[in-house]
This record gives structure tokens, sequence and C-alpha cells, in this order.
């Protein structure tokens, strides 16, 4: 979870109607199905604003059970998730259940790796080098890609990780090149700071923690509009909590960007109006995925959290449906891993 925003901007833009556009743009769809092969491009699919994010999840227990409480959320909103999210501690053993059972379900597997009680100097000392193969091999077996982050948030003071750009970088690396010695290169890395420093200092620059492009498949920011849970933050539209850190981060280098945590309170605004401009936007061209996070905890992020929320996610899961599979399945190829995303 991300910490404190600085001092909110004023709202620039008016409440929309939140079901004006899935009918046209589920007709524009439709239309394009049905012309021939033949046929020269249209510009019908315009009437979506541009080629929509991915979306994913993360739901508490999401990913056991036969991924019943994805499949329920799944059911209520007419689509289905491209992205699996969940956290893994390393403090346990690799478990093969989940990767396996969201690659057989047809959804792409993102795994936060979480080191809490394992410092970066014993990480890079190879200390823990045992346990990190023994993941890598565990990844390897998998039937599909894996797309893992390590050190999430590592700009925010309240990680253990963070303070320390350079010995994190070398931790990051060691990492990695531990999995591409055991030949787990099914493996998609994943680097995911907050989308603002804290503390803002220059010396805790998200963009010093980043290990190096051979290093990094996807760039990605976590980044949540707290509304009213936090007043001295207050509400913030989709562009305020994301445009400084996508502008940044965009810099970083040349991949995809992922909003890998991304989520809104209800109180001190319209949920609904925030997810509709989340899915709407083009301010952030670079963006390729979003995974919502769809817990009760500090406050309701859930997607379901009113039906107002729920209905906003709906109308894009059935506008932007039909363009699902091609966006997926790049997700998952098993080509390198730097071609495959950035090229999309």
């Amino acid at each position: 979870m991300t910490q404190p925003f600085p001092p909110p901007a004023t709202r620039t833009r008016p409440a929309r109607p939140r079901s004006s556009w899935a009918l046209p743009a589920l007709l524009a769809l439709a239309a394009l199905l049905v012309v021939p092969a033949c046929s020269a491009p249209t510009d019908r699919a315009a009437d979506l604003p541009h080629t929509p994010p991915l979306v994913g999840a993360f739901i508490p227990s999401g990913v056991w059970n036969d991924l019943g409480p994805f499949k329920a959320l799944e059911q209520r909103l007419g689509g289905e998730f491209v992205l699996a999210h969940w956290y893994a501690s390393w403090d346990t053993p690799y478990d093969p259940v989940p990767v396996d059972d969201v690659l057989e379900h047809g959804r792409i597997p993102l795994v936060t790796w979480q080191a809490h009680t394992q410092t970066l100097p014993d990480i890079v000392a190879g200390r823990h080098d045992a346990y990190i193969a023994a993941w890598a091999r565990g990844v390897r077996g998998a039937a599909g890609v894996v797309y893992v982050r390590i050190f999430p948030e590592m700009n925010g003071d309240w990680t253990p990780w963070s303070g320390d750009p350079a010995t994190l970088r070398a931790a990051w690396r060691h990492v990695v090149d531990l999995f591409r010695r055991e030949g787990a290169t099914n493996v998609r890395w994943v680097f995911t700071p907050n989308v603002t420093d804290e503390p803002r200092t220059a010396a805790n620059a998200m963009e010093l923690y980043y290990p190096g492009h051979d290093y990094v498949d996807v760039l990605g920011l976590d980044g949540y509009n707290w509304g009213d849970v936090k007043p001295y933050i207050g509400w913030r539209s989709f562009e305020q909590v994301f445009a400084e850190g996508y502008r940044r981060i965009s810099r970083v280098g040349p991949q995809a960007v992922w909003l890998a945590e991304i989520a809104s309170a209800e109180s001190g605004g319209d949920k609904a109006d925030w997810i509709e401009d989340m899915l709407r936007s083009t301010a952030f061209p670079r963006v390729e995925a979003l995974v919502w996070f769809n817990e009760d905890k500090e406050t309701d992020w859930r997607i379901e959290s009113s039906t107002d929320s729920l209905e906003a996610f709906r109308n894009y899961f059935e506008a932007a449906g039909a363009r699902r599979g091609l966006g997926a399945a790049s997700l998952a190829s098993t080509a390198p891993a730097r071609s495959n995303i950035a090229g999309r």
C-alpha cells in the first residue's frame, strides 16, 4: 500500500454519465467483427478513446480454491480479468498451486514476492541463494509466463528494503541472475516504485533504485486515491494521482508501464466516475495494464464497494471485452520479454 500524497488539487473534470459509452463501443466492436477479412481497416473502434488497458486484480484468497473469488467477481462483471495478482513471502517455500491454477484458468500470474525479514546486504552476500534458487526452479516448472514483483514500493519508507538504492540494485540483479542461472526464462520482472517518493529527498528518488534495462521487463507504479480516508490528502482524480509518477517512470526505460496497485476510496467524491476516468483516460499512453487492489482494508477499495462502482467496471468489460484476447496473448508470450512487452 502507498503512503500520503501532497494536498490535492481541485478536480478538473465534470462527472459524466456512467453508462453512456458502453453501447456505442459495443456496436462499434460488433461491426468490426462482421467486416470481411479483406476489407480496408476502419476507424469504428475509435468509439473507445484508445486501446484500453488490460485489467487485473488482487482479491484476498483469490488464487485459491480453484480461483473461486476471482470467478465470483468476474461473473458479476460479465468479463474476465487478464492478470491475477497475489502476494508471497520469502519466509515460505515456492508454492506451485496458485501459479498452476491461474495459468490453467487462462489468467496471467502476477506475484509480489516480498522479503520482509531478509536484509538486502544478506541477499547480495548470497546468504539466501539456496532459497532463491529453489524458488527459481519452482517457477521454471510453470506452464507459462509468470510476472514477478520484488522489492515493490522501494522508495517508500514503510518497506524494509527502502533507503539504500545501491544495495537494492545489487540485490535485484543478484536475484535475477540466480533465476537465469537456474533456467527460469519464463519469469518477467516488474519494477514498481510508489507513485511518490517518501521521504521526498534526492537520495530516495525512484529512479535511483532502477537496476537497469537488462533486469526489468515491465515498469510500474503503485498509487491510490485516498479520498476522505486521509483528509490531509483528499480526493484526487486518476490523472492527479499518477501524472508525476508516470512522467518520471517513463523516462527510466522504454518498457511498457503497469499500474500494479491501484484503487479508489468511496468517500470524498464519486468512485464510479473515478473508475471511468481511469479506464477511458488517454493521458498515459504507455500504460499497458492496471491491477486493481480489491480489498476492504484501510477503506473499502473493492470494485463492488457500491452498485455504481461495480457498474462502472462492468461497462468497461462490456466495451473492451472483444480486445482482451490479443492483449492477453502478448503478455503470455514466451518470446524474449522486453521485445514482447515494449513493442506492443
